[in-house]
């Protein structure tokens, strides 16, 4: 049985992108002085190009990209740490969708290793996430400004007979823009 809160899951997901990007306290303002708008643009962008390389005949529910949430510390993500002028902002992000159990996903995670293995600057890492079955695996893409895309894929069907293909995002560590609102969705 594979039931996680959401709140868990985000937390897993960001303790993994914490821990393949190497953000961590120390590591902060990578990026040059950009919005917090520009930079969910940027990874809302990406994401959608990973929507589209995936073929649309295959989804049977797509969940979308997660809309704009609250930016979170670098300082430890896990941790809950309050942002302060010090500790920089990083903005998480998703998209996922479900096929049919009986669809084969492992083309689709060569075909997305290829694509991005081709673009210059742009790194790519095999990775599997833990799971109570071991039954995801993925890549890891990073861009050449540090953003984090881990694309993961259900190698086994769930209850419902049904697959998960999933991007997890990070932005790079910014710095906190002057007007910043702790409360507002970026």
């Amino acid at each position: 049985m594979r039931v996680r809160g959401p709140g868990v899951l985000v937390a897993l997901v960001c303790g993994v992108m914490l821990a393949v990007s190497g953000c961590a306290p120390g590591q902060k303002n990578v990026l040059p002085k950009i919005s917090l708008a520009e930079a969910r643009e940027t990874q809302d962008a990406e994401l959608e190009r990973f929507r589209e390389l995936v073929p649309y005949r295959i989804i049977e529910k797509d969940y979308g990209i997660t809309p704009p949430r609250r930016a979170m510390s670098c300082d430890s993500i896990l941790d809950m740490q309050p942002i302060t002028p010090d500790s920089g902002v990083q903005l998480f992000g998703r998209w996922r969708a479900m096929t049919s159990g009986d669809e084969d996903l492992e083309p689709l995670l060569e075909k997305i290793r290829a694509e991005y293995e081709a673009k210059p600057g742009w790194t790519v890492v095999d990775t599997r996430k833990a799971s109570e079955k071991n039954t995801f695996i993925g890549v890891t893409v990073t861009s050449p400004e540090g953003y984090l895309y881990y694309f993961d894929i259900d190698t086994e069907p769930n209850r419902e007979n049904q697959k998960t293909i999933s991007v997890a995002s990070s932005s790079p560590c910014v710095e906190v823009p002057e007007d910043f609102d702790i409360d507002a969705e970026y």
